[in-house]
């Protein structure tokens, strides 16, 4: 049986490396990589959970001392402007795909005129390297001189361990991006900062989640930004149509088993991330209440 279990692993992480090398070349760019370096810096991740205000008003005072990366439509929140973050990640496809439904595209369209509007200091923002080929987002963003616009590969890898590690080193993807924070975390190693702190990463989904008499699978997924006017929608597929329950716990387990895959690869290079979301359902990162 543990001859069967061995070939069958050999088979599956054959298939995944093969795979994975395939998705690298049709859809990596390759010699792309952050342009800043923070050796010995640390940083928050300011993920848009509903704990995300309580967590800036607890550390306020401390706040500048780290460089912050906010995420998503983090930018329409009435925070931005007065914290400033120095960096900006965006992932979701909906965002700058033009094959989507009307309520993604007009989403999508004022998140980016919003970001271009309400930024007056300096600030990368990092996208997919498959969103390089949009213009249309590009043409609102490039209006302002102080965003500096940055790709990075979203390709998934998947395969041996010694595979994974040289795709990451290389810059030429990581684990499945089906959450903003996968990116964010991988460009913050990526970028090297020493401390990775964690706030508003709630993840608590599942309490927020159920099946209608039709069968539809609603999410509620509240924001600190919207959490007394947001509303359940369906989980779509790249900005149309809707999931079924198998394919959103599916897409849960790529993410928490993605952190778990990071947390590995961040103490491999004497990096550490640190989760300081209270009642956070991210289990692979140390936790704490404080900041360092």
């Amino acid at each position: 049986m543990n001859i069967l279990l061995a070939i069958q692993d050999f088979l599956i992480g054959s298939f995944q490396t093969l795979a994975t090398v395939i998705k690298i070349l049709i859809g990596s760019g390759f010699f792309i990589k952050p342009s800043n370096s923070y050796d010995n810096e640390n940083c928050i991740i300011l993920g848009n959970g509903p704990s995300l205000n309580q967590s800036i008003e607890e550390n306020k005072g401390r706040l500048l001392d780290y460089k912050l990366i906010c995420v998503n439509h983090f930018a329409e929140s009435a925070i931005y402007d007065s914290i400033k973050p120095q960096i900006y990640v965006l992932n979701a496809p909906e965002m700058w795909r033009d094959d989507v439904e009307p309520f993604h595209y007009e989403k999508g369209e004022n998140l980016f005129r919003t970001i271009s509007d309400n930024t007056n200091w300096d600030i990368d923002l990092f996208v997919p390297y498959a969103a390089k080929k949009v213009k249309r987002w590009q043409k609102v963003i490039k209006k302002n001189p102080q965003i500096r616009i940055n790709y990075f590969n979203s390709t998934p890898v998947e395969g041996y361990n010694l595979f994974r590690r040289i795709c990451y080193n290389n810059y030429l993807g990581m684990p499945r991006p089906h959450n903003v924070l996968i990116p964010s975390l991988m460009l913050s190693l990526f970028m090297k900062f020493k401390k990775i702190y964690l706030f508003g990463t709630d993840h608590s989904w599942m309490k927020d989640m159920w099946v209608t008499e039709n069968n539809e699978v609603l999410l509620h997924q509240k924001h600190f930004y919207d959490q007394e006017t947001s509303k359940p929608r369906p989980m779509d597929h790249l900005g149309k149509g809707s999931r079924r329950m198998h394919e959103v716990l599916q897409k849960f387990v790529y993410a928490f088993r993605g952190y778990l895959e990071i947390n590995e690869y961040s103490l491999s290079r004497g990096q550490e991330i640190i989760n300081c979301t209270e009642g956070s359902y991210i289990d692979a990162f140390k936790r704490s209440k404080v900041l360092s």
